[in-house]
C-alpha cells in the first residue's frame, strides 16, 4: 500500500457571474455561462476558471457544496462550487492522474478515482483542502496495473470502487486497506457503482452487458441480459436501480429490480445518456451528452427532455432539495437546475 498525505495548493478562487433571462423550455442560452428560466425551473451555468479542465463527475459534499473532478490530464484538479456559483479549485498532488468519479465518504471527506494516477489510484480531499492518495500495490494474480472508474460510499463505512483492468470490485477502508473481489465474468469491464436499497453495492458491467451485485462480504451475483453497454448506475426512489446505456446505437435508460428483472426505456437516437441520479422530486434525472439535454424519467418510464444545454452535459449529482447539478464536459462549466423547493 502506498499512502501519503500532502497539503493542497489553492490555485484560484473565482465568482462566476450568471445572468438570468426568460426563455421557453427548449431554448438554448447563447453562451454557456448565461442562465435561462424555463417552465420547469431555472438553469444557471458557471464558468470554471481553468480553461479546458474537462469537468467530469460531481457530488454533494458534507459541507453543503458541490465537488467535481477536472479530468484533463494537464489539469488534474478538484473543484468546489457553492450555491452562489463561487468556484474554488484544488490541485491534485498526483500529476497526470485524470480524476474521474467522486463521492462524499463516510468520514466527511471527498473520495475520487484517479484512472491514470498509478501507483496511487484513489484520492481523498477534506473540505478544508488536504489531500491524501492511496495505491493498492502489485498483486501476484492481478498484476500492478489498476484503473479505477466508479466509486461509492458503502453502508459498511468503507469505499467501494470498480477496477476495469483487474476486472474487480474493490473495497477500500478509510485507513487505506484494499481488498479485491474478482468479477466472475472475464473482461466485464465494470464502470458505475452505487449502494442499492438492499444494502449491497450494485455495478454495471460495460463489456458483458450485465448488472452486478456485491454484498459487503464480497459475494457477487450477476444479472443480464442488458441490450446495450451499461455505464452509470444509481438507486431510484422506487426501490430499484437505474442505469444509462450511452453508446450511440444503445441510447436507453435501464431499470433493474433487486430480484434482477431488467426493463429498458428507449431514448431518441443519438441521445447518449451519460450519468443518472435520483432527484428530490421522486424522478430520475440524467444527462444526454449527444443531444445536449438535461432529461428526466419517471419511475414509470416517461421521459422528458427538460433543459437544452450547450457544452456536453456529462456528470450529474443531487444538490440541495429542489436542485440538480451537472458538468459540461466540453463547455468547461458546471451548472445548476432548480426545479422547486
Amino acid at each position: 500500500m502506498n499512502h501519503r498525505a500532502q497539503l493542497v495548493i489553492l490555485t484560484v478562487v473565482f465568482t462566476a457571474s450568471a445572468c438570468e433571462r426568460a426563455a421557453p423550455p427548449t431554448a438554448v442560452p447563447d453562451r454557456p455561462d448565461l442562465a435561462a428560466a424555463t417552465a420547469a425551473g431555472q438553469f444557471r451555468s458557471f464558468k470554471i476558471p481553468t480553461a479546458n479542465s474537462q469537468p467530469r463527475h460531481i457530488a454533494l459534499g458534507s459541507d453543503g457544496n458541490m465537488w467535481f473532478t477536472e479530468s484533463n490530464i494537464n489539469v488534474n484538479q478538484i473543484g468546489r462550487v457553492d450555491a452562489k456559483g463561487k468556484i474554488t479549485e484544488f490541485v491534485v498532488p498526483d500529476q497526470s492522474s485524470q480524476p474521474d468519479d467522486i463521492v462524499s465518504g463516510p468520514d466527511g471527506a471527498l473520495w475520487f478515482t484517479m484512472p491514470s494516477g498509478f501507483p496511487d489510484v484513489i484520492g481523498r480531499v477534506t473540505t478544508g483542502g488536504q489531500f491524501t492518495t492511496f495505491g493498492p500495490g502489485c498483486d501476484p494474480n492481478g498484476g500492478c496495473s489498476s484503473v479505477p472508474q466508479g466509486i461509492a460510499s458503502g453502508p459498511d463505512g468503507n469505499l467501494w470502487y470498480t477496477d476495469g483492468v483487474r476486472n474487480a470490485i474493490v473495497r477500500l477502508t478509510p485507513s487505506g486497506v484494499f481488498t479485491f473481489f474478482a468479477i466472475p465474468t472475464p473482461g466485464a469491464n465494470p464502470h458505475g457503482i452505487t449502494v442499492g436499497p438492499d444494502g449491497a453495492l450494485w455495478f454495471t458491467e460495460f463489456n458483458a452487458n450485465q448488472i452486478g451485485r456485491i454484498d459487503v462480504s464480497g459475494h457477487i451475483t450477476e444479472f443480464g441480459f442488458v441490450s446495450g453497454s451499461p455505464d452509470r448506475i444509481t438507486a431510484g426512489p422506487d426501490g430499484n436501480l437505474w442505469f444509462t446505456e450511452p453508446f450511440p446505437f444503445d441510447c436507453r435508460i435501464g431499470r433493474i429490480t433487486p430480484a434482477g428483472v431488467i426493463t429498458e426505456f428507449a431514448l431518441a437516437n443519438g441521445a447518449q445518456p451519460r450519468d443518472i441520479v435520483a432527484g428530490s422530486d421522486g424522478n430520475l434525472w440524467f444527462t444526454e451528452y449527444g443531444a445536449g439535454q438535461l432529461a428526466q424519467i419517471t419511475v414509470g418510464g416517461v421521459v422528458t427532455e427538460v433543459q437544452s444545454v450547450k457544452g456536453g452535459p456529462w456528470g450529474i449529482g443531487r444538490g440541495a432539495p429542489g436542485t440538480i447539478w451537472f458538468t459540461q464536459f466540453d463547455g468547461n462549466h458546471v451548472a445548476r437546475f432548480s426545479f422547486g423547493p
